[in-house]
């Protein structure tokens, strides 16, 4: 056990070394008002960093229930003095300090022991409120979960992934499979929101991809994460762009001695278990390894960290049809980290990061697998590069925070094996391909935080401009792409339609964006605590300018003793608009330089030839005046310290979303109601109902139209959850936490910009349109666990279970003739059905031994899916043309992006010195 302890202190010196400078005392009269003749007792403490430590020149400010205060500065041995206290009188005590966290000491009394005030290192600037009598409860207003190194590094995660850890809270869930690559892996919905709402940021600087907005932008080994947040609720006025949540990543730093890690991790081919569907075992190795190393090039002053991971993964995806068989593919990946961090006086410090990864697969998240074959497989490419520098100063009592970072990605590149015709059979087969998609992005980001404490209260403001763009080169199903009926072919089957893109596209796009944001977080009384804030953000590819935030959080210890805490908030969130509707727009707009046609009942084998006067295009707009989406929250919760160190804490959420984005057909046929299974429109038909036969392009040429799909703000959701959650921890042995959550969610659309997402089952017709999200699950219950055992023994774990996903369920025809395939099975709404319910329960067993004084193996075996649930993600949601589904609905689809891993074993082992 003492081994632990010295490598917590290690961690714990890591995430603390940043010294801070001195903020001069407040005015003598200041002292006198709040002391009397009569006050004759002291606070005595000492102000530390992680290691231990001294911190000089930190800035501290007592206050008293009137809210009177007395301010001072700790010494160069870090020691501190407050005189002419009234003696049992309870304080609140504010501690500020250069590159280190805010911490507040609730309850503390004059002529009492020593403080002892231990600091950590914290590069967001984020808060840190302790109640003296009662340090297991939660004062702050927000709704957040935050995991530190030992979390990270101990809980089970046999994918290393950094946005899995976010599925801890109740209120985040992936959508994909859990063992998916890449980006595409971190797309996390949270509060039923859609996934490309989610921000994150990485050392207070955004990270999130703009143009497909599926996750961050830049991956970071887990071993170089010193601390990991997730906001869900009432965030603090410095956080937005997201209604959804935002997730913060912060990086480790040096210290003033070698610290680090080498480790490796290996997934054994034979032993794990066959994937979903499968019907038989395929290829499932992997192997992990890197280190991470930390120290100073010059003690005192300035300091280095290191990091490096690689990854080679051989993995089988299985075909599930029309003949049974599977496809190995290869994956390799990298990522590496440096950080600086000088010390250049008591009021200076600067922090330098640069990082990379790199990834290369032949079948990126399962492109091969279920009905896909290997003909239809491409290779893959993601990557980025990124720097930030930070400069913390001091300027008089001001603490000022400046932020300069770049970014360079490629978070789309990928060339198909061998181009040819793609045939598509729903629920039975896809064969070839040809599509070329070859992306680049690039963003600056300057951002400055500025903050001050006043008695009760601290103070923040500042703001950021982020310049994004892309270069973008597209060619989509240049060779053709024939769609039969589902299932599987029939003899002398003619395909339903064909549809190819003509030209090709080389875009050039991108966007500014600009926020400011205010708040104050004021000790109003003893017992209550508030945050005001207010936030404005502005999007050049937005018409909306009055997107301010007003947000407000309250706190208020309701018997003063620290045993129950009563929060409330209310907030007001707007959304980005996505890079990924800008590129539709240029790539399927009316002046685009590629056009894409569809034609109903083709000729075959040989592919018609498309592109002449009477082909009918059809085309995608954004409404000029489209408007950022926006959501309203309220918050109501309570967090009771039961006996034996238990805590509970109860949490309700509203939240109303308008704006949503939603398409509108503005040459859609007029409605095809059915009033009986199996009834069709044939597309001439339809067409002949269409407003316009034409459209009028920018320099007055006119084109044959279809569809004309314009992106609007007609959409709109709410959603309202309950959530109950207990935890405790028993000193050093165990720690445990459980949460339940239980939500409600109706919306009329779910789009997220993808190929026929917010697609109504027949235009201009609402009804059958209300329904829930597409990743709703009504209940969700994660539960974690970490047990230290004798022998240096570790066991954690973690449960997750959770009601089904929606499914849509399709005819797999045109019914209404508008070449679109959303048309839904006769009398069902949008998301009426569920798939069946997921249950996950990963166990790891660590074993520490101590190798020198200061050199520690870890040994780790673990499981993930110990009990092989299958937890499907995504089900065939073809119900037919009949009056009854048939056999292929809802049948899970085999790949990793379909379902969660099935059981998988990791072994593995980390050298700690």
């Amino acid at each position: 056990m003492s081994s632990l302890r010295s490598f917590g202190c290690v961690v714990s010196f890591a995430v603390g070394l940043l010294l801070v400078t001195s903020i001069p005392a407040v005015q003598a009269q200041d002292q006198q008002a709040l002391a009397q003749s009569s006050y004759v007792s002291e606070i005595h403490g000492v102000l530390q960093d992680g290691s231990g430590a001294s911190i000089a020149e930190g800035n501290l400010v007592l206050t008293d229930s009137t809210g009177k205060s007395l301010e001072t500065n700790s010494h160069s041995d870090g020691t501190f003095v407050f005189r002419g206290l009234v003696p049992g009188t309870p304080y609140r005590l504010l501690v500020m300090a250069l590159g280190m966290n805010k911490l507040t000491r609730e309850g503390v009394l004059a002529g009492g022991p020593l403080l002892v005030l231990p600091m950590q290192v914290d590069p967001l600037q984020q808060s840190i409120t302790v109640f003296a009598t009662s340090p297991e409860l939660d004062t702050a207003p927000e709704l957040s979960r935050t995991l530190d190194p030992t979390a990270l590094t101990q809980l089970p995660s046999t994918n290393r992934n950094l946005a899995q850890f976010a599925m801890l809270d109740p209120r985040a869930r992936n959508t994909v499979g859990s063992g998916s690559d890449g980006r595409s892996s971190t797309r996390l919905t949270i509060n039923n929101q859609s996934f490309r709402f989610t921000q994150y940021e990485l050392d207070g600087s955004t990270d999130s991809d703009f143009i497909l907005s599926n996750g961050p932008q830049q991956n970071v080994s887990i071993s170089a994460i010193g601390e990991f947040k997730l906001l869900t609720n009432e965030y603090l006025a410095q956080y937005g762009r997201s209604s959804g949540g935002v997730v913060l990543l912060s990086t480790k730093s040096g210290t003033d001695q070698f610290h680090g890690e080498a480790f490796g991790y290996v997934r054994p081919s034979g032993i794990q278990a066959a994937p979903p569907v499968s019907t038989f075992h395929v290829p499932n190795a992997k192997e992990q390894w890197g280190s991470t190393i930390g120290g100073p090039l010059q003690r005192g002053k300035t300091y280095f960290l290191g990091s490096y991971e690689q990854q080679h993964q051989e993995r089988g995806a299985f075909i599930q049809s029309p003949t049974p068989g599977f496809f190995t593919g290869i994956q390799n990946s990298y990522m590496g980290l440096l950080r600086l961090d000088r010390k250049w006086n008591d009021r200076e410090f600067t922090t330098v990061r640069l990082n990379g990864d790199f990834l290369k697969s032949n079948n990126l998240n399962d492109v091969v697998g279920g009905f896909v074959q290997a003909n239809a497989g491409r290779n893959d490419i993601q990557q980025s590069t990124a720097g930030q520098i930070t400069q913390r100063s001091m300027l008089g009592t001001w603490l000022n925070d400046f932020r300069l970072s770049y970014s360079n990605a490629l978070p789309l590149w990928y060339t198909p094996f061998t181009p040819s015709i793609q045939i598509v059979r729903p629920s039975y087969s896809t064969t070839g391909g040809s599509s070329v998609e070859h992306l680049r992005s690039q963003a600056w980001q300057a951002a400055e935080t500025i903050s001050k404490t006043f008695g009760a209260h601290a103070f923040t403001f500042g703001g950021d401009y982020i310049h994004q763009y892309t270069n973008y080169n597209f060619i989509s199903t240049p060779l053709g792409t024939y769609t039969f009926a589902a299932g599987p072919p029939t003899p002398n089957q003619m395909p339903l339609r064909y549809t190819q893109t003509v030209g090709a596209q080389t875009l050039k796009y991108g966007q500014d964006l600009v926020s400011a944001f205010a708040q104050d977080e004021w000790k109003a009384t003893r017992r209550l605590s508030t945050n005001l804030g207010v936030r404005y953000d502005y999007q050049s590819n937005s018409s909306g300018v009055a997107n301010f935030q007003p947000r407000l959080g309250v706190a208020w210890d309701a018997f003063g003793n620290g045993n129950t805490v009563v929060r409330a908030g209310a907030g007001l969130f707007y959304d980005q608009i996505y890079g990924q509707l800008q590129r539709n727009a240029l790539n399927l707009g009316p002046n685009s330089s590629a056009a894409s046609y569809t034609i109903s009942n083709p000729s075959y084998p040989t592919p018609p030839t498309v592109g002449g006067a009477a082909d009918r295009r059809d085309i995608m707009l954004l409404n000029p005046r489209l408007k950022n989406p926006y959501t309203m929250e309220v918050s109501a919760g309570v967090e009771q310290k039961l006996p034996m160190g238990w805590v509970l804490q109860l949490d309700a959420v509203f939240m109303g979303s308008r704006h949503q984005l939603m398409l509108d057909n503005l040459n859609a046929p007029t409605p095809f109601i059915r009033t009986a299974p199996g009834q069709t429109r044939a597309a001439v038909a339809a067409n002949a109902t269409r407003p316009s036969l034409f459209y009028t392009r920018s320099d007055g040429t006119q084109i044959a139209v279809a569809n004309v799909e314009q992106v609007d703000n007609v959409g709109n959701s709410r959603n309202t959850s309950g959530e109950a959650q207990i935890s405790r921890r028993f000193g050093g042995l165990f720690q445990f936490q459980a949460a339940y959550l239980y939500s409600s969610n109706i919306t009329n659309v779910f789009f997220t910009g993808g190929n026929s997402t917010g697609t109504p089952s027949v235009w201009n017709v609402k009804t059958g349109e209300s329904g829930p999200s597409d990743f709703f699950q009504r209940h969700r219950f994660v539960a974690t666990g970490i047990l230290n055992l004798p022998a240096e023994f570790r066991l954690t774990g973690v449960t997750v279970a959770a009601t089904g996903l929606p499914v849509n369920p399709l005819t797999g025809v045109d019914n209404d003739g508008d070449g679109i395939l959303a048309d839904r099975a006769f009398g069902v709404s949008r998301n009426s059905y569920r798939g069946p319910a997921q249950a996950q329960t990963d166990l790891a067993v660590t074993r520490t031994f101590h190798v020198w004084e200061r050199l520690s193996l870890e040994s780790r075996a673990e499981i993930s899916n110990i009990f092989n649930h299958g937890n499907y993600v995504k089900l065939t949601t073809t119900y037919g043309n009949g009056a009854s589904p048939g056999n292929s609905f809802m049948i899970p689809t085999a790949g990793i992006s379909n379902s969660d891993p099935a059981r998988q074993f990791q072994f593995g082992a980390r050298l700690l010195f």
